[in-house]
């Protein structure tokens, strides 16, 4: 007498071992995805150093996107599928914690040989990823799901994830609450040395008023001299508190004038009280080069 086939799930009719880490490419491109959306809807709560938001950004997003493709593919082969493996090998789903977690330690530690990297932080950047992609291949296997399936449970939740980023970026938006506010400090304060760009820039702040810079950008610059070092003069300029329930208002200001250099740009006050920063912006939208901020930070 023949005995009745019996179902045991897409993971035993497919026969391969493809079938263990079902769901976890879609996982790992989902965390990136509502993790960039995370990025730009507290993008309100840091210090964006005068540049706001480039538009143009989005025009990377394709490639982007391509990329995280790739490394979901990548990521399965050298983390999910070996962790799922081991845990049916033993013959228990819970074994796909304690092995995710000697994975990740056995790459980290290979990382931070080859490439002198911090282990702790290593151990973190290669655990953290894998955890949404790993929990998801589980839940494919147990509820026996096909790629489909667990695409389309993925998806949703992504999408909810999505919406309650916008809904959070438009009520910061709206509220201003958390925003970032540059450090309110008395003229004293800014007495001292400060240095940026790996030493490029220095200025030394006296608390009469006298300056010292040494190659600090010019407002016009002439020819090949972009910048200018010499003696010369600072004033602090604060600016009056909007005195609204969440925003301060505008940043406080540093002016310089140094003799022989024609007109210096003025440095905001950006950081925080604890660690101030001075920063200037450079560029414009009619020049060849983006817009980026330089700053200088005390010794």
């Amino acid at each position: 007498m023949a005995m009745p086939e019996v179902y045991e799930g897409p993971d035993a009719r497919a026969g391969t071992r493809k079938r263990l880490s079902t769901g976890s490419e879609p996982a790992f491109i989902a965390q990136f995805v509502v993790a960039g959306a995370v990025f730009l809807a507290t993008s309100g709560m840091r210090d964006d150093h005068g540049l706001g938001f480039d538009p143009g950004a989005f025009a990377a997003v394709p490639l982007m996107l391509l990329v995280v493709a790739l490394a979901a593919c990548l990521h399965r082969a050298l983390f999910t599928l070996p962790v799922m493996a081991l845990a049916r090998g033993l013959g228990a789903a819970w074994w796909a914690a304690p092995g995710a977690a000697a994975l990740a330690a056995a790459y980290a530690g290979l990382a931070a040989e080859g490439w002198d990297l911090p282990y702790g932080w290593t151990l973190l950047w290669i655990a953290g990823p894998g955890v949404l992609p790993v929990v998801a291949a589980s839940y494919a296997r147990h509820r026996s799901l096909g790629w489909t399936a667990t695409t389309a449970r993925v998806g949703a939740a992504t999408g909810i994830a999505l919406l309650v980023c916008a809904f959070g970026a438009f009520l910061q938006e709206r509220t201003a609450f958390g925003a970032y506010e540059p450090p309110r400090l008395a003229r004293g304060q800014y007495a001292g040395d400060w240095i940026g760009g790996g030493g490029a820039y220095t200025l030394r702040l006296g608390e009469n008023g006298e300056a010292v810079a040494g190659g600090m950008p010019l407002v016009a610059p002439s020819g090949s001299w972009d910048t200018c070092s010499g003696t010369g003069w600072w004033k602090f300029e604060p600016r009056r508190e909007s005195g609204g329930l969440f925003h301060r208002g505008p940043r406080d200001r540093v002016a310089l004038s140094i003799d022989g250099c024609g007109p210096m740009r003025d440095w905001e006050v950006a950081g925080t009280a604890e660690r101030p920063e001075l920063f200037s912006v450079l560029g414009d939208a009619q020049d060849l080069h983006p817009r980026h901020a330089i700053t200088v930070h005390r010794r």
